[in-house]
């Protein structure tokens, strides 16, 4: 399963340090990533979609191990998923601030939505990300 999921994919976590300032954890691991625009035409209706998401394997040994939002929070040690993170298709080397990253790659999720697929067996278990 973890040829499919060969994409690198760039995780920026935000959080806020000690002195109560904003600050990013950035982590490369590996994905799936889709996009799904197109246009879909329902009657006399057009309805254009843009969309990415993105799969990870929740056990996927090639990256390190997931962290959850709440123990992210005290101590920022891997990577999380989280809404208003983002995800970002290849590898960001030298990150600065999110507007440059907006302005630098196509491909960048705001993540909205989490959903963990923990069903079935362990190497088909992924969390699915969407947003905007």
């Amino acid at each position: 399963m973890e040829d499919l999921f060969d994409k690198d994919i760039t995780v920026i976590n935000k959080y806020i340090d000690e002195n109560r300032k904003p600050q990013y954890k950035v982590s490369c691991i590996k994905g799936f990533w889709s996009s799904n625009d197109g246009v879909s035409i329902s009657g006399t209706q057009i309805t254009k979609s843009d969309g990415l998401s993105a799969r990870i394997l929740i056990f996927d040994s090639r990256n390190e191990e997931y962290q959850k939002p709440k123990d992210f929070e005290k101590e920022q040690k891997t990577w999380t998923l989280k809404p208003d993170d983002y995800l970002v298709k290849g590898i960001v080397k030298d990150f600065t601030t999110i507007t440059n990253l907006l302005k630098d790659y196509q491909e960048v999720i705001k993540i909205t939505n989490i959903a963990i697929k923990d069903y079935g067996s362990g190497d088909m278990q992924h969390f699915a990300i969407t947003g905007a």
